[in-house]
Parts: structure tokens; sequence; C-alpha cells
């Protein structure tokens, strides 16, 4: 009986180290995401290249650049406002919740982002 219950404390005490397994995404969301064929239209859709904010030249980074958006990646920029603050992309609700704006994410495109990060951001 003894040996029983140090056997149970010890699987109790155990904690895994491995990390999360990431649930299902809808159909939509790749399982095999590329930068060029999946997350460059994602940036050219919602990050305002057109206006500067993340086009060529921009104080922000040109996510057109596939080194410049890796390197907000890596320094975690990226993750701490698209995923964490979610100020990235902007939206402005109007009183109704609508994006007057138009850049922000649908549920498929963030899940397609959240899946490229989480996955090491690979071109």
């Amino acid at each position: 009986m003894k040996k029983l219950l140090i056997i149970a404390l010890f699987f109790a005490a155990c904690k895994s180290d491995a990390p999360e397994v990431e649930k299902a995404a809808p159909a939509c969301v790749p399982t095999s995401i590329s930068y060029q064929r999946d997350i460059k239209p994602i940036i050219t859709a919602h990050c305002n290249t057109g206006s500067g904010c993340h086009g060529t030249g921009s104080p922000n980074g040109n996510f057109y650049n596939y080194d410049q958006l890796n390197a907000t990646c890596i320094s975690g920029t990226f993750n701490k406002k698209v995923f964490i603050q979610k100020t990235m992309p902007p939206v402005a609700l109007d009183s109704l919740g609508v994006d007057t704006l138009g850049l922000g994410l649908d549920s498929c495109e963030y899940l397609t982002l959240r899946r490229w990060y989480n996955n090491g951001h690979y071109n």
C-alpha cells in the first residue's frame, strides 16, 4: 500500500514540459504555412502597406520584406502587438461594432498568422 501511495504521489508531482498542443484549427487555416504564399497576402490586405504603416521605408518595418517581418517576430514585437495586445492591425469600431478602417483580421487570417508564428515563422 505504501508503494502505491509513493507511486501515485510521484506521478501527481510530474509535470510535462512539452508545449501545449495546438487545438484543431478550421479548415481555412493551412497546416503548412509560408510567408510568400499565406502571410504576405494577409499583410498586403491588412497592414496598410499603401499608406506607409508597414511598407517600403516605413519606420515601423517593411512587412513586404520577410527579413524585416521575421525580425519583429524574433524580437517579440509581432507576438505582443498581434496576439497579446491585439492592437495590430488597428481597428476603429463604430457604435455598431463595425470596423470602419476595414483592417481587422477575420478568424482564419488570425489563426493562420498565429500558426505561422508558433511554428517558427518561416519563409
